[in-house]
């Protein structure tokens, strides 16, 4: 295999090549080891990139001996094949082209991959219809000279998604321009390339980068793409494929340990595509294996054990669900769920196929269809999902997902409690003297836990926010106050990243019948209160799920526990029930100390950017509260999920002198159990102990 290599210093990566899956070159380059700053790392820089590669035209996703595939593909996958013409039709008449406002203002910005749903329409069938559809448009895009106004014109998302999307569009259509056709949108394409290049100069050392982030790394996937597609056009190019690839892998490198994204569900399915996207053109450029991190071949994942099997469709982690109307909840969606197939093909994973076909089955892909069918492989065979356990524990994160299966019928509960970005990030944070963590779209919700259970969503969170507090979610305060710098949109900002990452999961056992999970939390009240200790345990079945809370601290407080839910709490004594159309939820409280209980709604500032939120009730709150002021306290709850006119259980609830709870639940629905949870248990330090040494017994 010939590489042509670019050097930037006297240093030379190494890249030793092997063959990978159907004959092709895989690289597997050394283990990236970060500098110090960008600029460091680019004066260690070497590119190896295919001169054959460089020699196809087109050759961004696809070349031109793949035309006979994707034609027998398409008549393969019909049902894929129809969404890709779909989009294509919207390109067709010389009406459909945007206008100037429209292209330099953003509006809709992501349907700009009509462009390539139309250019791989033309390539696939030849029609010329397509193929000067998608011509007008980028002549269109390519003479307006700011992309995005709104937000960092020229430098951001619209910007991104623009030049990306006219990026694979040129490369699939170069050949069929006039040259004065070409030259404007090659135009066009070094304007706005060379903005985003230049707004990444390594010079400017007075700003830090924010490489956790997708408004970093979304430019630098387009700009690579616009460099490999005119590397033999404009000289330059190959500057930006340097400068972009280098910000790349530092992207990468803080990117998850686990297979978690820290941004929240929202986020991932809106953000981490394009890491599989930027690995797909690596891959073809390079021969490297892009998808070897695990926040990539892990990532089906935060795919499964984030999502519900119903309504709204996954947990709203973070800055998830933008409320569109006050108090009514909207659906998750997930637009780039194709991106699991795209890790499938590259990796033969079968879980990645599984839950790409699950979310497939879902909701088809509308907005993003080329590369659903471009990445759909058949010849990956999908895991069945009874091979695939329904619990799993993210440890970099310290998030646990406990199901009792698959099913719609079945209790799906969620647990956070870790740092923002993950315990790695310690460490790597030391690494770097450039960067600047960015955790905007995560709350302060460590701690919290969420419920789903008889095909309700029943202890909730409550969408994205422009302040971020901690008395927005299902967790604790302390004399009314909350987590790091709480009530700001950056939760972590100004904070020793230590602080967070001495949160963490102290123990977890996870098995078909139950999970159990302990974590404590204390540090991260820090900087509103310090001296305190937070330890909460939750113990999660099929039937019920119990949360004892261990608190203390070397002063007197008012201790808080926080339980979202979408349907207004009701009390009955010590039982607090919020009743849906399908499902309740009955709130046990169980302690021996007594609790002043408040009820109402759970009004936020809800809004998507800092500075920009308003007052909106998402749901209803219930807070209990120490009555007095105290130094320690054990606080017990049980929450119930209830079908429509099922009773409430008869509860028995005793803590013994070795730290045995004893648990009798006894009812409807529920049966006759009585479970022995040790709170002390600790896991074992590597494999799940045996049964006889596990944290519960049922009798």
């Amino acid at each position: 295999m010939n590489v042509f290599r670019f050097r930037f210093s006297p240093f030379w990566m190494l890249l030793v090549f092997i063959p990978g899956v159907n004959g092709q070159v895989i690289s597997q380059p050394e283990v990236f080891s970060p500098g110090r700053t960008l600029a460091d790392d680019l004066e260690n820089f070497t590119l190896g990139v295919d001169e054959n590669y460089l020699r196809q035209s087109p050759r961004l996703l696809f070349g031109a001996t793949d035309k006979l595939r994707l034609q027998q593909k398409a008549k393969a996958h019909p049902e894929l094949w129809a969404r890709v013409i779909r989009n294509a039709k919207s390109v067709r008449s010389e009406s459909s082209v945007p206008n100037e406002e429209f292209i330099s203002k953003g509006q809709k910005y992501w349907r700009v991959e009509r462009l390539q749903s139309a250019s791989l329409a033309w390539f696939v069938t030849g029609d010329p219809v397509y193929r000067d559809g998608v011509i007008r448009w980028m002549l269109a895009y390519s003479k307006v000279p700011v992309w995005g106004t709104d937000y960092r014109p020229n430098l951001d998302l619209v910007a991104s998604w623009y030049l990306y999307h006219l990026s694979i569009a040129y490369d699939t259509l170069r050949s069929e321009m006039t040259d004065e056709d070409r030259a404007v949108i090659r135009e066009g394409l070094v304007l706005h390339a060379r903005a985003i290049y230049e707004d990444r100069d390594p010079s400017h050392t007075e700003h830090k980068i924010r490489y956790d982030q997708n408004h970093t790394y979304i430019p630098m996937v387009a700009l690579t793409a616009a460099s490999l597609v005119l590397w033999d056009e404009v000289p330059e190019a190959r500057s930006w494929f340097a400068r972009s690839t280098a910000v790349l892998r530092r992207c990468r490198y803080v990117l998850s340990e686990d297979g978690y994204y820290y941004e929240g569900f929202g986020y991932w399915t809106y953000a981490i595509h394009w890491h599989v996207r930027v690995a797909d053109l690596m891959r073809r450029a390079t021969g490297e294996n892009w998808m070897e991190l695990p926040a990539l071949h892990d990532t089906w994942k935060m795919a499964l054990y984030l999502s519900l099997p119903d309504f709204p469709g996954a947990f709203d982690v973070g800055d998830t669900l933008s409320w569109k109307v006050e108090n009514v909840r909207p659906a998750v969606g997930v637009s780039n769920h194709p991106m699991l197939w795209g890790v499938a093909a590259a990796t033969a994973s079968g879980e990645s196929q599984a839950a790409g076909n699950m979310y497939d089955h879902m909701k088809v892909e509308q907005d993003y269809p080329a590369m659903a069918f471009l990445w759909f492989d058949p010849e990956v065979e999908k895991v069945p999902f009874y091979e695939i356990n329904p619990y799993h524990y993210f440890p970099d994160h310290g998030v646990v997902s406990w199901k009792s299966g698959w099913g719609k019928e079945d209790t799906s509960v969620l647990f956070r409690c870790g740092p923002p970005l993950g315990h790695r990030a310690t460490e790597k944070l030391k690494e770097f003297d450039d960067w600047i963590m960015n955790c905007g779209h995560v709350h302060p919700d460590i701690g919290a836990f969420w419920l789903y259970a008889k095909g309700a969503y029943l202890a909730v969170d409550t969408g994205y926010l422009a302040e971020k507090w901690t008395r927005d979610h299902n967790t604790l305060l302390v004399d009314g106050k909350g987590q790091g710098a709480d009530g700001s949109y950056w939760n972590e900002r100004g904070i020793p990243y230590e602080i967070f990452d001495r949160a963490k999961i102290e123990a977890q056992y996870l098995c078909p019948e139950y999970g159990f999970v302990r974590g404590e939390f204390g540090s991260v009240y820090q900087p509103q209160v310090p001296g305190v200790t937070v330890q909460r345990s939750l113990l999660m079945t099929k039937e019920w799920v119990l949360v004892v809370d261990d608190l203390s601290a070397e002063s007197a407080h008012t201790f808080t526990w926080l339980c979202h839910a979408d349907a207004e709490f009701v009390q009955a004594g010590d039982v607090h029930l919020s009743k849906l159309a399908d499902a309740s939820l009955a709130v046990f409280s169980l302690g021996s100390d007594a609790l002043k209980s408040q009820l109402g709604p759970a009004v936020v500032v809800g809004g998507t950017s800092p500075g920009r939120g308003v007052p909106q009730q998402r749901g209803f709150q219930l807070q209990q509260s120490t009555e007095t002021p105290t130094t320690s306290i054990r606080m017990i709850h049980l929450l119930v999920p209830l079908s429509p006119g099922q009773a409430l259980p008869v509860i028995g609830c005793q803590v013994d002198e070795k730290g045995i709870l004893h648990l009798k639940v006894t009812g409807e629905g529920v049966g006759d159990q009585e479970v022995r949870l040790d709170l002390n248990w600790a896991s074992a330090p590597s494999e799940p102990p045996e049964k006889k040494n596990a944290p519960v017994k049922f009798n």
